[in-house]
């Protein structure tokens, strides 16, 4: 009744955790398997850590250029520049190797130089998937839209031709056009779309005027935003859809399949609750579709996508128009 796919790979529902720290650790993967996800995706490799790394091991290989090599101690001992991308690598391994379901990579990046190699060991460290995290701030001036939207897009477009393993990205909703760059992210090479990514903005301390860092969970207010997008590109795209952002109750994964999503993430409600809050879903899940007489998540995926409603051209000002005229005062 919950099986689906994701990605070209069998899942025994459409639920999955999302990176978060519960993913980083092989007890509670083991848990989160446990309790009902589907899938797995890992915290991210950071494309800075992969510069920082690169810029590491170079000091270390020019460093004693121009001295003699018969010093015992003149190669740096190896412990000394263990990577993170190295130990993130393990996991995979480790993860591939624990679990008996698919376990999905994540990078988080903007610019293609070096991803590419980067990808091929993740492939052979036995993923099944990468999502691909294009959290990008547009605040450089110099930089224009058409001039960043490239550069995802050759990003996307690197990694899907170095690797044989399915690419989905993980996009912000922050596009002129949405719609047309999920068509090149599709054109691209990219199995499908993560929407979307929450960007975390720091906080001010007025009297010590110091930035702070602050993680919010999400809501299920913000939710509405993924959902409506999900229901407008599932008509258009044949790119698979995975919501996020805002999965705390049943219901909020049952609009999600309505408005066409593949499959559902979640990470507040886990970390909230812990991974048995996946069981919930699960069981809240089938016993609805038995209950509203779906045979299976299929049936149900896309009964609320925009073009069936009445009116799919006015599926945005029409909602904009009638909520603010309903409004009293």
């Amino acid at each position: 009744m919950l099986s689906t796919t994701y990605l070209s790979l069998s899942l025994s529902s459409p639920l999955v955790a999302s990176a978060s720290p519960l993913t980083g650790k092989l007890d509670t993967l083991r848990q989160l398997e446990d309790a009902g996800a589907a899938a797995v995706v890992l915290p991210s490799v950071f494309e800075e850590q992969l510069q920082q790394e690169t810029s590491f091991m170079d000091h270390f290989l020019d460093a004693n250029t121009e001295s003699l090599s018969e010093a015992q101690n003149f190669f740096p001992d190896p412990t000394l520049y263990e990577h993170k991308s190295d130990l993130a690598l393990e996991k995979i391994s480790a993860a591939k190797a624990s679990l008996s379901i698919p376990v999905i990579a994540s990078l988080n990046g903007s610019t293609p130089e070096g991803w590419s190699a980067f990808a091929k060991h993740i492939a052979r460290a036995g993923a099944d998937a990468i999502e691909l995290n294009l959290y990008d701030i547009a605040a450089d001036p110099s930089v224009s839209s058409s001039e960043l939207e490239e550069r995802q897009l050759n990003t996307v477009k690197e990694i899907c031709n170095a690797i044989h393993i399915p690419v989905t990205v993980k996009i912000g909703p922050h596009y002129s056009a949405l719609a047309n760059m999920a068509q090149r992210f599709e054109q691209a090479g990219a199995a499908g779309l993560v929407m979307f990514n929450r960007f975390y903005q720091p906080d001010f301390h007025i009297e010590s005027r110091t930035t702070s860092r602050k993680l919010g969970l999400s809501s299920s207010r913000e939710m509405l935003l993924p959902m409506s997008w999900i229901a407008i590109l599932r008509g258009q795209r044949t790119l698979d859809l995975a919501a996020t952002t805002g999965v705390h109750e049943v219901d909020d994964v049952i609009k999600y399949l309505m408005a066409g999503a593949n499959v559902v993430c979640s990470t507040s409600a886990l970390l909230s609750h812990g991974p048995e809050k996946l069981t919930e879903f699960k069981q809240g899940l089938a016993h609805w579709l038995d209950e509203n007489g779906y045979n299976d998540v299929d049936e149900l995926r896309g009964c609320m996508r925009r073009e069936f409603v009445d009116n799919p051209e006015l599926f945005e000002r029409a909602n904009y128009i009638k909520l603010l005229s309903s409004y009293p005062g």
